[in-house]
């Protein structure tokens, strides 16, 4: 009888592999910036950022990355929680914002976030590079610079600014530069109007527009002056008397007080006039000839409550 072959006993392993289903993880390299916008004096830019590439739409983890420019830096607080694709980010400043109608946007940015007299550079992450060159960003108050995001040029080009936020409301934006005109009454203006508080005059209840012409009125001043310092033909220069500077933005003005012309002549000319935040007057309106109404100060400036003038802005006076 043969002896028994021996039983091993070989220990089995089984080894389960669980395979858990994982969302796939989206990114944030796609993003482009895509336009750039800006007011002549800095206080209102917004900057665009588009998804590009075809992305499926997982371009959400913005947390922690940048947006600079060669003097600014902004960094995202937090990712995204909503499918990015074809959407697009609206970074813009206080002055944007308080724009009428303005599309909302998703981050705020300080005013004069890139420049505008010098070359910059805007960055996102290390993911796009826009070098800009020293005046290339329109500050006509309508135009932005913008480029494509998929052509594989980056090619800049001026365009009608159109910001659109990540919820994709969209729309266009106007700018006004340079403090107002005076109001005259044009289109749906009112003009200065005038009512004695005094029979003999000397006090003066003034009535003027605020709420037409607002944009970059930043106070309201009285300049006046007398029959002999009116200008000899149309075009001339008129040579203010006086003024009562930083009247404010109410919609009626009490004068108190107002000078007997001490020339004799009896007659008093005045009008309501606005400065922006600059303190530089806006138009003094216009003569029966068309032309600018002057003072002796700087381009036209009254030289008292204002040393200098503009009159890109002709609201109320067109």
């Amino acid at each position: 009888m043969k002896p028994r072959r021996p039983l091993w006993l070989v220990p089995v392993v089984l080894v389960t592999l669980l395979f858990v289903s994982q969302p796939a993880r989206g990114g944030v390299h796609l993003w482009r910036i895509t336009e750039a916008f800006s007011s002549a004096d800095g206080t209102i830019q917004f900057i665009e950022l588009t998804v590009c590439c075809g992305s499926a739409g997982g371009e959400i983890f913005l947390s922690g990355q940048h947006v600079r420019s060669l003097g600014s830096d902004f960094v995202f607080p937090g990712n995204l929680t909503m499918a990015t694709q074809n959407k697009h980010l609206l970074l813009a400043t206080d002055g944007y914002a308080a724009l009428p109608g303005a599309p909302a946007r998703d981050y705020e940015i300080p005013a004069n976030f890139f420049a505008l007299g010098a070359a910059d550079t805007l960055t996102f992450a290390v993911y796009d590079t826009w070098n800009i060159a020293a005046g290339a960003v329109p500050t006509n108050g309508t135009s932005s610079l913008q480029k494509h995001q998929d052509d594989g040029t980056d090619t800049p080009f001026v365009g009608v600014n159109s910001p659109t936020n990540l919820l994709e409301a969209t729309g266009s934006v106007t700018v006004v530069s340079g403090p107002p005109a005076v109001p005259d009454g044009s289109g749906t203006s009112t003009p200065l109007t005038v009512a004695t508080l005094a029979a003999d005059g000397s006090s003066l209840r003034l009535s003027y527009d605020v709420a037409t012409c607002t944009a970059n009125a930043s106070n309201h001043h009285v300049i006046y002056g007398q029959r002999s310092g009116l200008p000899a033909a149309p075009g001339g220069t008129f040579t203010p008397l006086g003024s009562l500077c930083n009247i404010g933005n109410a919609s009626t003005y009490d004068w108190l007080a107002a000078p007997n012309p001490p020339d004799g002549l009896g007659l008093l000319w005045f009008f309501v006039g606005a400065t922006d935040a600059a303190n530089i007057e806006g138009s003094w309106g216009l003569d029966s000839a068309g032309n600018e109404c002057r003072g002796p100060g700087t381009n036209g400036s009254s030289g008292i409550c204002s040393t200098d003038k503009q009159t890109s802005n002709t609201c109320g006076n067109p």
